[in-house]
């Protein structure tokens, strides 16, 4: 009986492949072979332990993000295998923009994507029509100077000098991307003059002093309930979490071991897993344990949730202006004050980069010789 000839699966010329790791993560990779020859592509993605849905959002992010490359990847292979080539038509310069957006919406924190869609309204106004292939230096320096005297959108205010930086840095961003995809040669952002670029403001750091963070604590156990968002911003004061981080927080983001609770989650902003061990102080202030998939402490508005900050700080005689970013900069100061290192605290807090941390160590710095200087009052 003659045999029937079995199907010969098609190779792939790009695979993606995975490689695990000391931390238990598993790194994306990309395993090509063309023309005899085996290359591999480490994507910086990675894959997590999947522990709870947060931890299954996060792959699937990154695995539709790898994907993606795959394909990316795997067309131009077959287009230079069979001597095709792509026609480059002229691109808006917000189409490409747009493009930015859809691929990296669901990978990116949503402030990022929002400043890219904010950068794109602004280059609307600046300059309608401009084509990306014919950006230049002129085009750079001429939109520094917009940013300069702009207003922002849907306001008569002239934009801030922080948001000024960001929106040219998101520009670079993009001509970035636009020189990795080879649709153009350069980055003309990187021509700038020391004189044309928007300088990064000093970053100022508002925090609340350990006696105001205990006045707080002592108005808000009178006056409001302790599974509420005043409640969370003091937690956050003695853990450091952002605003969107424990908006999320669940029941099973808090374990507990053998010397005591920590807080294990992937920050909304970063991507990035962090484990902050909880101290008695914190622990005070987390409410009645419920389900594993409930969230910790209950939410109104962000708008509500400011007025009712500001009213308890009112009530506790604090003047500075209250928000959740308040009580992470605290989280840093009050840390650094009592003696840690600015390693440990960049990993506490999450931040990606240890010369963030740094900020609050001027911070401290400048509180000291304040306070040496209260000396010559004296004489």
């Amino acid at each position: 009986m003659e045999k029937t000839k079995k199907k010969s699966k098609l190779k792939e010329p790009v695979r993606l492949r995975t490689k695990n790791l000391a931390n238990g993560n598993r790194s994306l990779y990309l395993d090509t072979y063309h023309e005899g020859k085996r290359s591999y592509e480490f994507l910086r993605l990675y894959l997590i332990p999947e522990k709870n849905t947060a931890d299954r959002e996060v792959n699937a992010a990154a695995l539709r993000a790898a994907n993606a490359i795959k394909a990316s990847r795997t067309i131009a292979l077959i287009n230079g295998k069979a001597d095709i080539k792509t026609p480059r038509r002229p691109l808006l310069m917000t189409e490409w923009i747009k493009r930015i957006i859809d691929m990296k919406t669901g990978i990116r924190s949503k402030s990022s994507i929002q400043l890219m869609r904010r950068l794109m309204k602004h280059l609307e106004i600046y300059r309608p029509g401009a084509m990306l292939q014919e950006t230049d230096r002129s085009f750079c320096a001429g939109f520094a100077d917009y940013l300069r005297s702009a207003k922002a959108l849907n306001s008569k205010k002239h934009i801030g000098e922080p948001t000024q930086y960001e929106l040219l840095n998101a520009l670079s961003i993009v001509l970035n991307e636009a020189v990795r995809a080879e649709l153009i040669a350069s980055n003309p952002s990187r021509m700038l003059s020391a004189s044309e670029r928007i300088r990064k403001p000093e970053s100022t750091r508002e925090y609340l002093a350990p006696e105001e963070v205990r006045s707080m604590i002592d108005v808000s156990a009178d006056h409001i309930a302790a599974a509420d968002d005043v409640a969370a911003f003091l937690f956050c004061c003695f853990c450091g979490l952002r605003y969107s981080d424990v908006v999320a927080l669940k029941w099973e983001n808090i374990i507990a071991t053998a010397g005591g609770k920590e807080i294990v989650i992937f920050m909304r902003k970063t991507r990035r897993r962090v484990t902050v061990p909880l101290s008695e102080q914190a622990c005070s202030l987390l409410p009645r344990e419920g389900a594993p998939d409930m969230n910790v402490f209950t939410f109104p508005s962000y708008g509500v949730t400011l007025r009712r900050l500001e009213k308890t700080a009112k009530a506790a005689g604090v003047t500075k202006k209250v928000t959740f970013h308040v009580s992470r900069h605290t989280f840093a100061t009050m840390m650094l004050t009592a003696g840690a290192d600015l390693y440990t605290i960049s990993k506490l807090v999450g931040h990606t980069d240890i010369r963030t941390t740094q900020i609050y160590s001027k911070v401290v710095d400048r509180k000291k010789r304040e306070a040496v200087a209260l000396l010559d009052r004296l004489f």
